[in-house]
């Protein structure tokens, strides 16, 4: 899962057992109008031991690289206490922000700049394979969502 904050990238790995495992890193700079994207980065990691169960990270959508940051929730999965999901998020130059099951709405509150909170539960869905997806609205049309993230809830 990659986000960045402050000018800092941040990758968060979880690997699913002890092994070894690479890592590449593809990138071009910000003014670079290739569409294509070299190998800049080659890690090899070995994983001697996993401390807790891996778990998926949510899909990230084209507009996430766009200075938005994840705090909580990293993950949805079957282990989830999913009766009080909390969410933080930040989302620059976001107007709101709303997670979404099916045709269920719960908006975030702004808590000042581009930060959201908010919480939501999705205890019900739980068992059902659906998906959870975190939009945001950017412009005038208050009707227009992009979707951010999305989680599966199995």
């Amino acid at each position: 899962f990659t986000q960045i904050k402050d000018g800092v990238v941040q990758l968060l790995l979880h690997f699913p057992s002890p092994g070894w495992y690479k890592l590449q890193i593809y990138a071009l700079p910000l003014s670079d109008p290739s569409k294509s994207l070299p190998n800049v980065y080659n890690y090899l990691i070995h994983c001697t031991k996993t401390l807790n169960p891996c778990f998926p990270f949510p899909k990230q959508y084209v507009q996430w690289k766009d200075g938005c940051y994840l705090y909580e929730p990293l993950n949805l999965c079957e282990s989830t206490k999913l009766t009080h999901v909390k969410w933080r998020v930040l989302i620059p130059h976001a107007k709101q922000v709303a997670v979404v099951v099916d045709d269920e709405w719960t908006h975030l509150e702004n808590k000042g700049g581009p930060v959201f909170e908010g919480t939501c539960n999705l205890n019900q869905y739980r068992g059902k394979d659906k998906k959870v997806t975190l939009n945001a609205n950017f412009g005038e049309d208050e009707s227009k969502y992009s979707t951010m993230l999305e989680y599966h809830i199995k």
